[in-house]
């Protein structure tokens, strides 16, 4: 999942028309993320956009996050009301092997829950959550030696 970060303020500061074009270079970026032939990007709604990766490796998911978080930064588009000057995005990705007991539903909760997460870490990064299980979801990854949870 990914959304424009403060994406409000900026069509109430720049007007729709312009609203409109960024929402246009974002869905842009997104859709060159989705190489492959079963590879998905759409919007999702209003500042919105999903992009469904299959079969990815799991160890380049966090990169490819930020592969669009840095194509977006690097449009350079002026937005006075977001922390840097410039549009930017959040992204929350998920992981699902298909199995018995899982559903699309269940991946879409787990990459809002990751994109809510980077909103509330600031915003304009990257949070993955690995899916395990019908109903659990593992803990943001973290960063390396920092300590478990207890």
């Amino acid at each position: 999942m990914i959304d424009i970060d403060h994406f409000k303020r900026y069509n109430d500061r720049y007007g729709h028309v312009p609203g409109d074009a960024a929402l246009k270079a974002v869905a842009d970026v997104v859709e060159r993320q989705a190489r492959r032939p079963l590879d998905l990007a759409a919007r999702y709604g209003g500042e919105e956009f999903a992009a469904v990766w299959y079969n990815p490796a799991p160890e380049e998911l966090e990169n490819m996050g930020a592969q669009i978080t840095a194509a977006v930064t690097a449009l350079s588009i002026a937005h006075l009301d977001n922390p840097g000057g410039k549009l930017s995005v959040s992204v929350g990705i998920a992981l699902m092997r298909p199995s018995a007991g899982q559903s699309g539903p269940e991946l879409l909760h787990a990459a809002d829950t990751a994109l809510y997460q980077a909103k509330n870490q600031g915003r304009n990064r990257v949070v993955l959550f690995r899916f395990t299980g019908a109903d659990a979801l593992l803990a943001p990854k973290r960063p390396p030696g920092a300590p478990e949870a207890g």
